[in-house]
């Protein structure tokens, strides 16, 4: 028994041992916020004070040093993330997860964004010398923390070696972001198969309307190529390990309008939810120059950003830059297509594929004059048909990092105007505002006409020029305002207006937003700093509200619970708070009643990608309240379904599936159903879960209130959240150093810093923290100091 109890001893021992030193060797991974850091390339010592936030507070005595200093505390913090942001459009991914990325690698070999960027890197080496030096600097910084700094835990657990970053890398993270707001491969091959396969009558409710070229089009065989993409892309997008850019919400008053007396600036992007956050807040002073800025991995201008001079946001402008072309092909020579009277040749391009434990996997892109031909994403053989796809990123001259040096280092409205006209694509709504009361908002893109006959919802004729760009306009022609009498600017990612007498094709999000933002906006003379809070938070909809209140009117209830349930429907103020059961029915009866109008006319794959797109949500409000819809009738029954029929038997279904789901209606609790998981690519094994994911948190809002908690409609009466604000700011002008904003989580991506998640809380309880520009401040809320000095020849 002694001996027993001695062993019992010596192996708790060992096991305490083992903890301490597993939690010891876990500190020395976190990061480095204090102390000294000799760096290469310096030419004078740069100070960084940490707040109370993690947020670095950067003074160095010029910009490069500024911009060094930031690539080393960028790197220390979100190195993790930049390694997965720079693997995905250079397809990869599955060097590092396994096969099961081979399918997202493949997609974007096909796409060829790496082979872009790999020319935007060339042509960078003849950019202005100040871009180029900052933006090497950055990189330099990155690689010297990579050289010198601890590996993150990630590259740890799955045994990755570091390699150096360059500039190729930066900007195949910008033409990552630049396909991530792209709506059209979602929605396009869809389309076309609704009208090829049903026919114009049921378009009308799809907010699409079909042009003369399209009779032609409707007569053109179907292709497996087209039935899949969709699906397909819509697969790949959801399985990213990264954060796809999805919408926004931004608005700005002019002196007029605020009840402060100065410009008052709101902005909230609409990005998907993951762990790390997006977001890498950064404050840099220099001599010449400050910003406050907020940076996306590898991306050394911060997007969104303020000084004490001028404010600028972004969101979505929607505008569709993606087209899809049917190739006509050889049939005696696969690799040659039919344009403007000839047979053309493909450029093949050879792409090897990396797998983690398994064979390469190796695709040839074929290449047309109008993109990459997208067979080989969806699978398909057959080389008789092809679908190409025409992209103005990838089409046109890019201007993003001068575009992007402009926004950052601009001392006026005109020069943020001149930054804003560079960008190409993707379609930015750039918000400004400034402490002189400027306000403006600028749809920046390069937006193109083509021939009336076109309907670029629909695949184009790839056999001629006719389908393709026709006129380039110039960026005085895009929808824009500048100080309007009116005295705000917003955008949620709404049509804009007319542009030379007819409205840009766009996938343009629901009316919902907008609707409320001009409600609120129009509701006062003056708004306050807690107005944009509120406005910030806010749940209401008012569409989804006279949905409810007017499907309640259709619906006949056989029972008590069917009866009360009816009665909350009448009844709902359109709000969506975590105890309301009104969002829970009505989102059931939306989903069931779309899913029996059309997924017997489509299929369930397809139904599921189409019921999510912009387009679709856009077609809610419309549908719901067309009784003569033709999506209402069954054609596979004998009678004519009704939208009566279909809603009651929606109500009918969503009555069964909730009392299994959630039990007696008093549980049926919107907060139950919508949650939010922010997710780390480590966290898919379940033992690393609770250490890399944060959360669950039970959440109020929906899919379209200003508040966008955005979720996947599957069904399956969980709504997930998978995207909302990847921040929340407000810049007052009137007192620039009082201005605020939130981070979902934290400023950190690495799990043993305490910036990991320290703001997380905050965010779901509608908290907001201040964006310290004030030196006085910064001093009393360091709480950590980081000194970089010149290593000395």
């Amino acid at each position: 028994m002694k001996t027993l109890k001695k062993v019992l001893i010596v192996v708790v021992a060992l096991l305490i041992i083992v903890a301490l030193g597993g939690y010891l060797y876990l500190q020395t991974l976190k990061p480095q916020y204090s102390g000294n850091i000799a760096l290469n390339g310096l030419t004078s010592k740069v100070q960084v004070n940490y707040d109370t936030y993690g947020v670095p507070h950067i003074q160095a005595g010029n910009n490069e040093d500024a911009y060094r200093a930031l690539g080393y505390v960028h790197a220390q913090d979100r190195l993790w993330q930049m390694e997965l942001m720079r693997r995905i459009t250079p397809g990869r991914l599955s060097e590092i997860f396994g096969s099961d990325l081979v399918e997202t690698d493949k997609l974007f070999k096909t796409l060829g964004i790496n082979r872009y960027a790999a020319k935007e890197a060339e042509e960078f080496k003849t950019a202005d010398e100040e871009i180029q030096k900052n933006v090497l600097a950055y990189v330099d910084g990155i690689n010297q923390f990579m050289d010198n700094g601890p590996a993150p835990i990630e590259f740890i657990l799955l045994g990755l070696d570091k390699e150096h970053y360059t500039v190729q890398d930066v900007f195949n993270v910008i033409g990552y972001v630049a396909f991530s707001f792209a709506e059209a491969q979602k929605s396009d091959p869809i389309v076309t198969k609704i009208f090829q396969t049903l026919g114009a009558d049921y378009m009308n409710d799809l907010d699409v309307t079909p042009t003369g070229k399209t009779e032609m089009i409707q007569n053109a065989p179907r292709t497996a190529i087209l039935d899949s993409l969709s699906a397909k892309i819509n697969t790949i997008m959801n399985k990213l390990p990264a954060p796809t850019w999805l919408g926004s919400n931004s608005w700005v008053v002019g002196p007029a309008k605020s009840a402060t007396g100065g410009v008052i600036f709101a902005n909230d992007p609409h990005m998907a939810f993951s762990q790390p956050n997006v977001w890498y807040e950064a404050h840099i002073k220099t001599p010449t120059w400050e910003r406050y800025g907020y940076h996306a991995a590898l991306v050394p201008y911060a997007l969104l950003l303020h000084n004490r001079n001028y404010a600028i946001g972004l969101t979505m402008f929607e505008n569709d830059d993606i087209d899809f072309y049917q190739e006509k092909v050889n049939p005696e020579n696969e690799n040659q297509y039919w344009y403007d009277g000839a047979w053309r040749n493909y450029n093949l391009i050879k792409e090897t594929i990396n797998v983690k434990d398994a064979d390469p996997t190796e695709i040839t892109v074929r290449e047309s004059l109008h993109g990459p031909v997208m067979n080989e994403v969806v699978g398909s053989l057959d080389k008789s048909a092809a679908t190409a796809m025409w992209w103005t990123y990838t089409q046109l001259e890019s201007q993003s990092m001068a575009a992007l040096f402009e926004l950052n280092h601009a001392k006026n409205m005109d020069e943020v105007r001149d930054g804003a006209a560079k960008i190409h694509a993707p379609g930015l709504n750039v918000m400004y505002g400034d402490k002189d009361g400027n306000i403006a908002w600028w749809a920046s893109a390069k937006l193109h006409l083509t021939a009336d006959h076109v309907n670029r919802n629909l695949i184009l004729d790839g056999t001629d020029s006719k389908d393709g760009p026709q006129e380039w306009l110039p960026f005085s022609e895009n929808p824009q305002a500048e100080n309007p009498s009116w005295n705000y600017v917003y955008s949620t990612n709404n049509q804009p207006d007319s542009i030379k007498g007819g409205l840009y094709p766009g996938y343009y999000a629901p009316e919902d937003r907008a609707v409320r933002l001009v409600h609120l906006l129009e509701a006062k003379d003056k708004l306050s700093i807690e107005d944009y809070k509120k406005m910030l938070l806010d749940n209401h909809s008012d569409i989804a509200m006279k949905i409810a209140h007017d499907y309640a009117a259709l619906i006949s209830p056989e029972d008590e619970l069917a009866k009360k349930a009816k009665d909350i429907l009448e009844h709902w103020d359109g709000n969506h708070g975590v105890n309301q059961t009104a969002p829970v029915i009505y989102q059931k009866i939306l989903f069931h009643s779309m899913r029996l109008a059309m997924e017997n006319k489509l299929d369930s794959g397809i139904f599921i990608g189409f019921v999510n797109t912009h387009l679709t949500k856009r077609s809610f409000d419309r549908l719901m309240h067309n009784d003569s819809s033709k999506w209402w009738d069954d054609p596979e029954t004998e009678v004519i379904e009704s939208r009566t029929d279909v809603f009651n038997k929606a109500f009918q279904i969503t009555m069964k599936e909730l009392t299994t789901q959630l039990g007696d209606i008093e549980n049926w609790k919107w907060g139950k159903v919508h949650t939010l998981e922010y997710k780390h690519a480590m966290g898919k094994v379940e033992l690393l879960r609770p250490f890399f994911n944060v959360g669950t948190f039970e959440m109020e809002s929906s899919d379209a209130v200003l508040n966008k908690l955005a979720f996947l409609r599957t069904g399956s009466g969980e709504y997930n959240i998978t995207s909302g604000p990847s921040t929340r700011r407000i810049i007052n002008f009137a007192d620039v150093e009082n201005s605020y904003s939130i981070l979902p989580t934290g400023q950190s991506g690495n799990p043993m810093s305490s910036h990991y998640k320290d703001q997380a809380e905050m965010y779901v309880k509608g908290e907001w923290r201040k964006m310290l520009m004030n030196e006085e401040e910064i001093k009393a809320n360091t709480t950590d100091i980081l000194t970089f000095t010149p290593i000395l020849e």
